[in-house]
């Protein structure tokens, strides 16, 4: 009777363990290995954008996209393959790809400034600070010492939260220094492909873009020519806002006076990306997904 009571209480406690071993659903963290990266990822995608040693490369404050075929976090087995294997995360091998051409511009979703009708983007973070990290949710805050707007230098902060089930990450900006005439503050999309695959909703600040994944030539030739569907990215402002392009880049912006706090949502996913039933095949399923 000992001996069953005994085993009883040892499938209790495993069970319990096994409660308490919860599997994260989002993830991040500074990148030392890679020139500072900052990489973090949702279940939906991952992202990372770029520090202070990758500045002799002239990088910008934009994001970069990495498609995932599933929720399974990638991140860190992506380095991993990068750096200590050699094969490189250009490439799929089965679990997704980084095909997206960032250069110096807002990528997928990062911070752009539009002052006069021209629109800026800044270069490599100064600072960061993970400021919380559980299974289920992931923020952290990147601080630009100088951004250019205007021939003005202006200080940016940047808090991005990515939590568990929300297909955007949320973006909290602060920007201070000197500037006096209309600035207009929110997230942008570069555009490698053609803009017929776009959709807008003024009144609900949807930006929308679906591309050619492989639309880069480097990543094309990597991967042999062989197709890897579509790249898919959004950028909404809350309550509407002013949605156009200029210069090649697809934004949302919003009125903005320095030293507020002014909040946008970024996100993307893959035409190659599942999570059960969950799928955005076609374009039209993206872009119909998009919601706060």
């Amino acid at each position: 009777m000992k001996r069953f009571l005994y085993i009883i209480t040892a499938l209790a406690c495993l069970t319990a363990c096994q409660k308490e071993a919860v599997q994260p659903k989002v993830y991040g963290r500074f990148v030392p290995e890679r020139k500072d990266d900052f990489a973090w990822e949702n279940e939906y995608a991952a992202f990372r954008m770029y520090g202070p040693a990758l500045r002799p490369e002239n990088p910008s404050n934009g994001v970069d996209l990495w498609l995932k075929k599933s929720p399974e976090l990638v991140v860190d087995s992506f380095y991993y393959r990068e750096h200590v294997l050699g094969l490189p995360y250009h490439v799929n091998y089965g679990k997704g790809l980084d095909c997206y051409k960032v250069g110096h511009t807002c990528g997928a979703g990062g911070l752009v400034v539009i002052a006069y009708e021209q629109l800026y983007v800044g270069g490599a973070y100064d600072h960061w600070e993970i400021l919380e990290q559980t299974p289920e949710k992931f923020v952290f805050k990147l601080e630009y010492d100088s951004l250019e707007v205007a021939e003005h230098e202006l200080h940016a902060s940047i808090t991005i939260t990515a939590q568990a089930g929300q297909m955007l990450n949320k973006a909290e900006v602060v920007l201070t220094g000197d500037f006096e005439n209309d600035l207009f503050v929110g997230g942008g999309i570069y555009l490698h492909d053609t803009i017929d695959n776009i959709y807008k909703c003024d009144h609900c600040g949807i930006a929308a873009y679906a591309e050619d994944a492989l639309s880069d030539k480097t990543a094309a030739e990597m991967n042999n020519f062989v197709p890897q569907g579509r790249s898919y990215i959004a950028v909404v402002t809350p309550h509407g806002g002013w949605q156009d392009i200029i210069d090649g880049t697809l934004f949302s912006v919003q009125p903005y006076e320095l030293g507020d706090t002014l909040t946008y949502y970024f996100g993307a996913c893959w035409s190659e990306w599942s999570n059960g039933e969950e799928s955005f095949p076609t374009d039209e399923s993206w872009f119909e997904s998009i919601h706060l």
